[in-house]
């Protein structure tokens, strides 16, 4: 049988997520994508967040976040994502041909939801892990 696209999006998003800690800015960062996929669209999306990335480090919140959605946006079109550049990623995104582009923007816009779902989950999971914590509905 057939992988649901959702299925796929959220394996993806977990992969990105998954031996990160989920600070506040990464957070923040994450639960802010729709809403700036929908309005700015992917390239200028993915533009600024490379651009706060100033030292391409990559454990910064920036840095992940528009690799994990240019990365994936390309693989729906057939282009390959460059593994050290997300730049390139995105300059070879801008020359696609108008459908290619919309359909590597659906896809992108598709998991800026996973991630936003996933990295709010990761917030509330590492809180219930901390030594001390109250789990829900445990009373002190």
């Amino acid at each position: 049988m057939a992988e649901r696209v959702d299925q796929g999006l959220a394996r993806v998003a977990a992969a990105a997520l998954r031996d990160r800690v989920v600070d506040s800015e990464l957070r923040t960062r994450m639960r802010g994508l729709p809403a700036m996929l929908q309005t700015s669209g992917l390239a200028a999306t993915c533009a600024f967040l490379l651009s706060k990335d100033s030292d391409h480090d990559r454990k910064d919140a920036y840095w992940l976040t528009a690799k994990t959605l240019l990365d994936e946006a390309a693989k729906a079109v057939g282009i390959v994502p460059d593994p050290e550049d997300p730049n390139r990623t995105l300059d070879a995104l801008s020359h696609a041909d108008s459908q290619k582009y919309v359909v590597a923007e659906t896809r992108a816009a598709m998991l800026a939801l996973w991630l936003s779902r996933l990295a709010q989950a990761k917030v509330i999971a590492q809180g219930e892990q901390k030594p001390g914590a109250k789990k829900p509905g445990e009373k002190k």
